[in-house]
């Protein structure tokens, strides 16, 4: 026996648990199983009932939740009504009276009713009941506050709160979060502001690219009663994440990039810092086409994202102006408005409004009415700005008469009402949208009311005060440290100015080095060609015989080989002649006929040797010598004696009659 007085409890408690409830006047606490009507699953209700059900939660902070999936009673006439209450009896705020098939669908207990209970009242009369309903109990736990926090950062946060790296520097965030009751079974996750995300409580990441990203910590914890991913943290951590942007060195450059053998540049170094704005500028929308006559709004939504998370309007002159270019052949057709990211809107043309037949901007049309829905041809539009300054006309107001269209196609023409592009004041004042949120979607709703007429909006845009910015989300690097790198070819070194001077040919290059005050360090290279030595000689003087008879022709080509027979490369030299000086280290004036040259005695002429077209030469002088014809003494013959062989030869040196035959000359 002692076993089975054991047993039995457990088995009463188990059915109890979670049992179904037919209507009655009771007062239960559930959070499991089916409310029905008092005929249970299988019949039907009674008629002339008058039951006052309260079902409460099983336990405090829990709120009860119906969801009705059957329900018909006796509509007519005199229906038989079920009143549902957000409280524990009937004078509680009523959430309305339900019959034949108009079913409750879901009800739950809000979140400032304390007692988390929800009453049903339910009433029949005498004349027949039907099928009565079904709805499933549960309870739902209200969320805990859960607050959000960085608990360490490398690297860490400056004196501002900011984070500054460099490109492709790594980042570790490690954070936590605060619980109001249990944080057992919460999940984390870290929003790195780039479309990235991080799970768990660490989290190691980098970003490729220049900007700003802020970064929350994210946490659910593991109710799912009110929302089936978790209740989510109540605040944002909005840690700001400043990526440096690259330094410019434009004007790091040398004097001369190529240079000759043994010459010498400068070369100068020069960084400036690069400010990263923040563009908030919201992007431009596409194309709307307004169809005629069908009284369904058509939007075109822009996605703002870049402001703080609780930047509200606060002023309506934050609101600069709201643009659209467009084109309409009937004003009077039209309702526009213009709808916050929280759903704040603002007529910006009211419908009916008297604009009649005016036209926005060049519509095609065939007339002051078009008649002509069906045909989609876009016209060309006009902009048209809404702004915060109530001195100026409305659309309606800034309507001018007189205007001349093109007929369809053209080329005939027809006269009607217009509106000019420019600036106007919305119908019903901007200072509706005081308190919207700056961040989400904001959304143009164009509607036609009438036939006949249809048009298009080409583009629309909303722009914001850009004081409005965060300060944090744009910034300019300060560049700290800047220098060459050391080398031993370089011989001065005045600020940022070095002068080098290499010591071989070949390709010399030299860095420039900066590092800013986020840490980041960048370079720039500076290379420079020598060319190889120029290893010449120097020419011959060039001699012709004076024959009495100009002209005198020289072969000036002859010292080409002469100048360039030492040279190592002599296939890369070109080798000019020319008739001055200046000529030749300017490259000027090559003489042409150099192989048969017409010369006068004692001229100079200058030899430029110089390596494949670089302007590294030598020059050289040589002259031109015209020699005249010598005079010829008469000298006595050489006589000797034969020898003893009297063989009748004997050896003469002829030399020996030089200074007798030249004389002095």
């Amino acid at each position: 026996m002692k076993y089975i007085f054991t047993i039995i409890p457990l088995l009463f408690s188990s059915l109890l648990f979670a049992q179904d409830v037919n209507m009655q006047t009771a007062t239960i606490n559930q959070c499991g199983g089916v409310f029905y009507d008092s005929g249970g699953e299988f019949s039907s209700y009674n008629n002339d009932e008058n039951f006052i059900l309260t079902i409460c939660p099983e336990n405090p902070g829990e709120r009860v939740r119906l969801e009705f999936t059957d329900f018909f009673t006796q509509g007519g006439g005199t229906p038989d009504v079920m009143s549902i209450f957000n409280g524990d009896s009937v004078a509680a705020t009523s959430y309305g009276d339900f019959s034949g098939p108009n079913s409750p669908g879901i009800v739950q207990a809000s979140v400032n009713n304390t007692s988390g209970c929800l009453t049903i009242q339910f009433i029949s009369d005498g004349a027949g009941s039907v099928d009565g309903w079904a709805a499933t109990i549960s309870c739902l736990t209200d969320c805990q506050v859960i607050n959000s926090q960085i608990d360490s950062a490398s690297p860490a946060p400056n004196g501002d709160g900011y984070i500054r790296v460099c490109p492709d520097e790594e980042i570790t965030l490690t954070g936590s979060g605060t619980f109001s009751s249990s944080g057992a079974g919460a999940t984390y996750e870290w929003d790195l502001g780039d479309g990235n995300t991080v799970a768990g409580q660490t989290a190691t990441f980098s970003y490729p690219n220049p900007g700003v990203y802020i970064v929350n910590l994210n946490i659910r914890d593991d109710n799912t009663s009110t929302d089936p991913e978790g209740c989510d943290n109540n605040n944002l951590i909005n840690q700001v994440i400043q990526v440096g942007t690259e330094a410019d060195f434009t004007g790091t450059q040398a004097t001369n990039i190529t240079l000759c053998y043994g010459e010498s540049t400068d070369i100068v170094g020069a960084v400036e810092a690069v400010e990263f704005i923040n563009d908030c500028t919201p992007p431009v929308s596409g194309v709307l086409e307004l169809p005629d006559d069908n009284g369904v709004p058509f939007d075109s939504s822009i996605s703002v994202d870049c402001y703080e998370s609780d930047q509200t309007i606060t002023d309506v002159n934050q609101l600069v102006s709201i643009c659209v270019t467009m084109e309409h052949s009937y004003l009077g057709d039209l309702e526009i408005q213009i709808i916050s990211p929280n759903g704040q809107t603002v007529n910006l043309i009211n419908n009916p409004n008297g604009g009649g037949s005016a036209n926005l901007g060049q519509p095609w049309s065939v007339g002051t009415v078009d008649g002509n829905s069906g045909n989609p041809t876009p016209g060309r539009g006009s902009r048209y700005c809404f702004v915060p300054d109530d001195s100026l006309d409305s659309l309606i107001e800034g309507i001018v008469e007189g205007g001349t269209f093109v007929n369809g196609d053209g080329p005939d023409t027809y006269q009607d009402s217009y509106v000019p592009p420019g600036s106007y004041s919305s119908e019903n004042s901007l200072n509706g949208l005081l308190g919207s949120p700056l961040n989400g979607d904001w959304t143009i709703s164009v509607t036609d009311h009438l036939g006949q007429d249809n048009g298009y909006i080409f583009a629309w845009s909303i722009e914001f005060d850009p004081n409005l910015q965060p300060p944090e989300l744009s910034f300019t690097p300060v560049i700290d440290t800047e220098a060459w790198d050391a080398d031993p070819t370089i011989i001065n070194t005045a600020g940022n100015v070095i002068t080098v001077q290499p010591p071989a040919a070949g390709q010399y290059c030299y860095t420039y080095r900066a590092t800013d005050d986020f840490g980041c360090e960048y370079t720039e290279e500076v290379c420079i060609d020598v060319l190889p030595e120029l290893i010449t000689d120097a020419p011959l003087n060039l001699f012709v015989c004076d024959t009495g008879i100009p002209p005198y022709f020289f072969n000036l080509d002859s010292n080409t080989s002469v100048v360039s027979a030492s040279a190592t490369n002599a296939g890369d030299l070109v080798i000019t002649y020319h008739n001055s000086l200046a000529e030749a280290e300017n490259d000027l004036a090559a003489i042409a006929t150099s192989g048969n040259y017409d010369g006068v005695d004692g001229e100079t002429i200058y030899v430029r040797i110089e390596y494949l077209n670089s302007g590294c030469y030598d020059t050289y002088p040589f002259t031109l010598n015209v020699a005249g014809q010598p005079t010829i003494n008469t000298v006595p013959d050489l006589e000797i004696c034969d020898d003893v062989d009297n063989d009748g030869l004997g050896s003469f040196d002829l030399s020996d009659q030089t200074l007798g035959i030249l004389g002095s000359q």
